[in-house]
């Protein structure tokens, strides 16, 4: 079996990880939202694209305002355009981190399972082979499989 990955940190750098994620979560939190999928499915989307149209827009709210629906305040939209802008530019940094962290989970639980079924196989072919402290071994391991179906009436 290939060992691609052997992550490890040592305590303090998971320490160091955790103060570093809990002073940015500190700033962020506190002036974000949480959204539920049926919100992140249905909100209008910014994108590179109509970004120049909506930046123009909030400018012509300004110069124009005799044109704005009432129920609009150009201030708050200036302040979510520009809360869009700084937020944009973290989202590589944080998306990057975010695949980092799933790829090392992804592949150090993939090798640690492959193994654990390796090993699992192996002692289930010892317990059959009538191995001693192989069959209580196995019937420990067993139990991870073993399906709770109820019964139809």
């Amino acid at each position: 079996m290939e060992n691609r990955i052997a992550f490890s940190l040592t305590e303090a750098e998971q320490t160091q990880l955790f103060q570093h994620l809990n002073a940015i979560l500190a700033i962020l939190v506190p002036k974000g939202v949480t959204l539920n999928a049926e919100d992140r499915s249905s909100l209008a989307k910014m994108s590179d694209g109509n970004l120049p149209f909506t930046e123009k827009a909030i400018s012509y709210m300004a110069q124009a305002p005799q044109f704005k629906p009432f129920f609009i305040e150009t201030a708050d939209a200036a302040i979510d355009l520009e809360g869009y802008r700084q937020s944009k530019q973290f989202l590589p940094s944080v998306q990057q981190i975010a695949k980092a962290v799933e790829d090392i989970c992804i592949l150090s639980g993939s090798e640690a399972y492959t193994a654990a079924l390796a090993y699992y196989k192996n002692v289930k072919f010892c317990a059959d082979a009538k191995q001693p402290g192989a069959k209580e071994i196995y019937d420990e391991l067993a139990k991870r499989f073993i399906s709770h179906k109820t019964k139809k009436a």
